[in-house]
């Protein structure tokens, strides 16, 4: 976490911002602690984008994504502002450690057991975006936190309607990360369905599993080129026999061709055995060095010093007299 800048906002809404977690094209998000020491990340468009309709649309539709969707692996939408307000910002729960890319990168490939309930996870995170009648549309090793609660899916910006078209995106644009972007939505974004999100499922997990995506090339035109042609094959190399017809399913040119979400947790559920969350957390949960420390309930009030005011002494002898009169007045009768 870097420290914030003298530019950055100290408090937004009931959040105290605390440092900086990140930035990318359409906002920078802060690390911050409601007023009832949550911890949180806040995400808060850029000021140079904050007059564009076209961002605040993809804005406010990541906010009503967060408020209507539910699911235990999905980073929970904590507070958000109103849709009229000069520059939005929304925070969810915040996520400690690292992300999939992140970890991937620095400690390997996952094993087969491991990936497999990584994928169980994810495809249940899906299965819970497609219940609402949304996609994700951008899944990737970098929107996948690897907490020390089990894996949660981050970054709902691109979210769309299940059915029929959707104004998100225009035919001349194209939204979304291409490594893990399936053929139909580099070619046409404006036309997908819960498969592509399958696919990318499939690329996720062929990154976890091998420290590379379905396709490659020299640039971002060169591999889109890959990923849209449908004589050129993905990548499966590194993949064992028992995975591999999986894959090739998943990432299968012809969305029609791929299994559903559910047809793909229940072959990942066959792969990884039992107990996979709690084994999967203990291989890959890992702190980053600069996430903040945690946040704990709020310090107790300091205790008044009262010896200035009653002397240890005198309440003793107070109370003596008080027993002295009871004691008599009981003598009385």
């Amino acid at each position: 976490m870097d420290p914030l800048d003298r530019s950055d906002p100290k408090r937004i809404g009931d959040i105290t911002l605390r440092g900086r977690l990140g930035f990318g094209g359409m906002g920078r998000v802060f690390y911050g602690v409601t007023d009832d020491h949550e911890a949180v990340a806040v995400k808060v468009i850029r000021e140079d984008l904050v007059a564009r309709a076209e961002v605040r649309a993809r804005f406010a539709r990541e906010t009503d994504a967060l408020r209507t969707i539910q699911g235990p692996h999905i980073a929970a939408l904590v507070d958000a502002s109103d849709e009229d307000e000069e520059r939005p910002w929304l925070a969810v729960e915040f996520v400690r450690g690292l992300t999939l890319k992140e970890f991937v990168e620095t400690s390997g490939p996952l094993s087969e057991a491991d990936a497999a309930a990584l994928g169980v996870v994810l495809a249940g995170a899906l299965r819970d975006i497609h219940a609402v009648g949304l996609l994700h549309r951008d899944l990737k090793p970098a929107n996948v936190l690897l907490g020390q609660d089990g894996p949660k899916v981050i970054d709902l910006g691109l979210v769309a309607f299940a059915e029929g078209p959707t104004d998100l995106t225009t035919t001349e644009s194209t939204l979304g990360t291409p490594a893990c972007m399936s053929p139909e939505q580099a070619n046409t974004p404006k036309q997908v369905t819960s498969a592509a999100d399958v696919y990318a499922l499939g690329a996720t997990l062929l990154f976890a599993l091998t420290k590379h995506y379905p396709y490659d090339g020299g640039n971002i035109a060169a591999m889109l080129m890959n990923i849209i042609s449908a004589d050129t094959q993905p990548n499966l190399d590194g993949l064992s026999d028992s995975t591999r017809p999986l894959f090739v399913k998943m990432l299968a040119h012809d969305p029609a061709a791929r299994p559903t979400v559910a047809q793909s947790d229940d072959r990942l559920k066959e792969l990884c055995g039992r107990a996979p969350l709690k084994r999967l957390v203990e291989a890959t949960y890992v702190e980053r060095e600069s996430d903040p420390e945690e946040v704990g309930p709020p310090p107790r009030p300091p205790r008044k010093d009262l010896s200035a005011v009653v002397r240890p002494g005198s309440v003793v002898a107070m109370l003596a007299d008080r027993l002295r009169s009871v004691y008599s007045a009981n003598a009385a009768f």
